[in-house]
């Protein structure tokens, strides 16, 4: 990846938002969980290329939200347990239009070094250059979300578990999540 892509520890800071929980400091080897805060009021924001693959888990009130990538338009609400992902080296684009002031958006962010989808490729006897991540909107993925959600568990304990606990459930997100195969 080249240079001009946003760095994923700049991320919370291009939102604009109060960041309440981050790993930055616990050394999760290409790993970056982050849980940001603010109202959900009408926003608009295109956001540039992230060096890091980018997980966005809905966690809060249903939200209605427009996205925008690859000339594509997707409406949607998105509930609790929702998840939309982008790529590394993907531009991206949000719509909220209607007023939701008086809601919290607490979303969780996870970031992930293409390294370490490498090295769980290899790890798994998968040939990574046979997969190809593509943006995913709105979905539920059930699994992946309870994943989520015991990995910021981990993060909200400063790491009572550890780091290899962590490890595990990046491992196993990473090996269970359906990747689009490449053609």
């Amino acid at each position: 990846m080249t240079s001009n892509f946003l760095n994923s520890l700049d991320l919370s800071q291009q939102w604009n938002k109060t960041l309440v929980f981050s790993s930055r400091q616990m050394n999760w080897n290409g790993v970056l969980v982050e849980q940001c805060q603010s109202p959900a009021s009408s926003f608009e924001m295109e956001l540039p290329a992230l060096s890091d693959h980018w997980l966005y888990l809905h966690t809060g009130q249903p939200a209605p939200l427009i996205q925008k990538r690859d000339n594509r338009l997707h409406e949607s609400i998105l509930y609790k347990g929702d998840n939309f992902f982008v790529p590394a080296g993907e531009p991206s684009y949000w719509c909220q239009a209607p007023d939701m002031s008086d809601v919290i958006c607490a979303p969780l962010h996870i970031c992930l070094k293409p390294e370490l989808i490498r090295q769980v490729a290899a790890a798994s006897d998968i040939d990574s250059k046979r997969f190809d991540l593509v943006h995913c909107f709105g979905q539920q993925d059930m699994q992946l979300h309870q994943i989520g959600m015991l990995m910021f568990a981990e993060l909200r304990s400063g790491g009572l578990m550890g780091q290899l606990y962590v490890e595990s459930l990046t491992n196993y997100e990473l090996r269970t999540t359906n990747w689009s195969e490449a053609t």
